[in-house]
């Protein structure tokens, strides 16, 4: 499967524009994330931004098997090794650098990149 295009935030109903601060750097612990949820009306669309290795990655919030959540454990996205991003519901595995999947029922799958920018501390909509 090919890996999906990075989304841009923009296009998403509901979503702030490129350019918005959605978060600083140093609100987020060395190995920490942040999940964000935005609304339009009825629709939700949920990412998580996670700081690994000195480097910001953003996804969409959705293992590609059943369109669940990764999230476990109020905001927590790495498994126990802090070397991969964990799903909770069925413990699919994906790397933390490119959201590919690496052991699940969704192995050789990809998550949904969010295209972010980052200048200076501020974590910006891309």
């Amino acid at each position: 499967m090919k890996r999906p295009r990075p989304e841009s935030l923009g296009e998403i109903p509901g979503a702030p524009p490129a350019g918005t601060v959605l978060c600083r750097v140093s609100d987020l612990a060395a190995q920490g994330a942040r999940a964000l949820q935005f609304r339009d009306g009825e629709l939700r669309y949920d990412i998580f931004i996670q700081r690994w290795r000195d480097e910001i990655h953003a996804y969409r919030d959705s293992c590609p098997h059943l369109k669940l959540p990764l999230d476990y454990r109020g905001g927590q996205y790495l498994d126990a090794s802090g070397r991969y991003l964990r799903c909770a519901h069925h413990g699919a595995l994906f790397r933390v650098e490119d959201g590919y999947c690496v052991e699940g029922p969704c192995k050789g799958r990809w998550l949904t990149p969010i295209r972010l920018r980052v200048d200076g501390d501020n974590i910006l909509a891309g």
